[in-house]
């Protein structure tokens, strides 16, 4: 199994912090690792991209931090990332910086289940997720609580690069009658099966072109703020 650590770490630096939370948190068949929850800032997610190489971990639970767009830049280039399936990064402090850098990152080629709930993602985020060759395999992505609009709304709803994924989560966010109108037509995410719109902008004609949708009305579970829409 290759090293925790690089070679080149400053032996001045007192890192053993890290140790302890690798100790505490990861499953005993390597291959889930519990970071959730440890106050981790844009200085702590530097040494862990500097610092950890866990080659068999596929589930990082790293949420509940305070991770802000450049720790999560360094994170996203860190082999760190390199073998995850699922990248659990909710309730951070992450903007529209972060997730480009997400989008952007060849590490990711593996990842199928992104969590990114409660930040502060706009739509420039959305529009980068959206358009990424990297995030291909994504099946799963969870953007609620966001601050996403029309405009990263109509970038999701026809992305023809995220042609795997089967849910997607925008409740909660900002998004009106464009991008419900962007949503009910679905011309990308042609796999889609899950969407949770409940909770943006009310507009009676978005809700009303949701619920008229044939696209929707075939998926196996649709939530807006507008009953009995989908299956």
């Amino acid at each position: 199994m290759k090293s925790l650590f690089s070679v080149g770490v400053n032996v001045a630096e007192d890192i053993s912090y890290i140790r302890k939370w690798i100790k505490r948190g990861l499953s005993k068949d390597k291959k889930t690792l519990d970071f959730s929850r440890r106050g981790i800032n844009n200085q702590t997610a530097m040494e862990l991209a500097e610092n950890v190489a866990l080659p068999d971990i596929e589930i990082l639970y790293i949420h509940t931090n305070k991770i802000k767009d450049l720790g999560l830049e360094e994170l996203a280039r860190s082999e760190f990332f390199e073998p995850l399936k699922e990248l659990w990064m909710y309730e951070n402090l992450v903007g529209d910086e972060g997730a480009k850098a997400l989008a952007e990152s060849e590490r990711l080629r593996r990842l199928r289940y992104l969590s990114l709930y409660t930040n502060r993602i706009a739509d420039e985020g959305a529009v980068a997720l959206a358009n990424s060759e990297n995030l291909s395999g994504l099946e799963v992505l969870d953007l609620s609580f966001n601050r996403i609009g029309d405009h990263g709304a109509e970038a999701l709803a026809n992305s023809d690069h995220l042609k795997k994924l089967k849910e997607l989560h925008l409740d909660a966010n900002r998004i009106g009658l464009k991008g419900m109108q962007a949503l009910a037509k679905l011309s990308g995410l042609q796999n889609l099966q899950t969407l949770n719109l409940s909770y943006n902008k009310i507009d009676l004609r978005g809700l009303d072109a949701l619920n008229d949708s044939k696209r929707l009305q075939k998926m196996s579970a649709v939530k807006t703020d507008y009953p009995h829409v989908g299956g």
